[in-house]
């Protein structure tokens, strides 16, 4: 045996099953975003009792230094006050959870505990069903918030310009034939909606999961030194990465907003 190289099983795509509820499967990456939720909620609770404008903690000024790094990102990207007012909640919340998704198995331990001989734990954003349904749900937001804002009609509209299509062959051929590739456009930004979904989901993944397996390579062939420099390296990239799913989704919700 090489005692450079720490042997260690390749992470598989799909995350382990524990057990069930019913017809519901419980996988080691709903485990570890239910225990992720948990400590979010108990660390809210807790600094919310010790929240104080005379004498603030450490704690809290660290807490308050990100919430407005991350107000003043939002407000950069959306390059609006109301609009950042509207989706810093939520983008703040998906900067929370993935970046503690993307770093929380770097705990010791923390994919080291078995029940039935089966990992408990798994990094949820190296689960592809996380990161889509993530996606699906921001996307799906944003289309809903976009329907309010500009109505049924104007909001049918964006994508399917049959009026102007009308309008312009009123104004004569040229106007009709340039108001049809408006219209096609139009169609192709259905399209462009759905994949990005795609693009968000498979970004995240991919990152995450290759991540894994070239921690898991990397240690394999040397054990002493470079896998904590690659730890770094990889702590670094789970945070940058949380930081680009929550810009692109405030620029998706910014695009699809009606401007005032």
């Amino acid at each position: 045996m090489n005692i450079l190289q720490v042997i260690a099983e390749r992470p598989a795509l799909q995350p382990d099953t524990i057990g069930t509820i019913g017809s519901f499967p419980i996988t080691s990456s709903f485990t570890a975003i239910t225990l992720i939720t948990t400590l979010v909620i108990i660390f809210t609770i807790i600094l919310n009792k010790k929240l104080s404008l005379q004498k603030p903690g450490k704690l809290q000024a660290i807490c308050e230094m990100l919430y407005e790094g991350m107000h003043a990102l939002i407000l950069q990207l959306t390059d609006s006050k109301k609009v950042t007012a509207k989706i810093f909640p939520l983008t703040a919340a998906l900067f929370i959870f993935i970046g503690i998704s993307n770093t929380i198995s770097f705990i010791p331990g923390f994919g080291s505990i078995l029940w039935d001989e089966v990992s408990i734990f798994r990094t949820p954003t190296s689960d592809f069903n996380t990161t889509f349904g993530l996606a699906v749900s921001m996307i799906l937001l944003i289309q809903i918030q976009s329907l309010r804002d500009w109505g049924f009609f104007g909001y049918i509209g964006r994508f399917v310009q049959i009026k102007e299509v009308i309008q312009g062959f009123r104004k004569g051929i040229g106007e009709g034939m340039l108001s049809i590739i408006h219209f096609l456009i139009g169609l192709l930004d259905v399209v462009s909606e759905l994949a990005k979904i795609i693009s968000l989901s498979v970004r995240l993944f991919g990152n995450l999961f290759a991540g894994e397996m070239m921690a898991v390579l990397v240690m394999g062939a040397f054990a002493y030194g470079l896998p904590a420099v690659w730890s770094g390296v990889s702590l670094f990239t789970g945070a940058v990465q949380a930081i680009v799913f929550g810009s692109l989704v405030s620029v998706y919700y910014t695009l699809a907003m009606k401007e005032t």
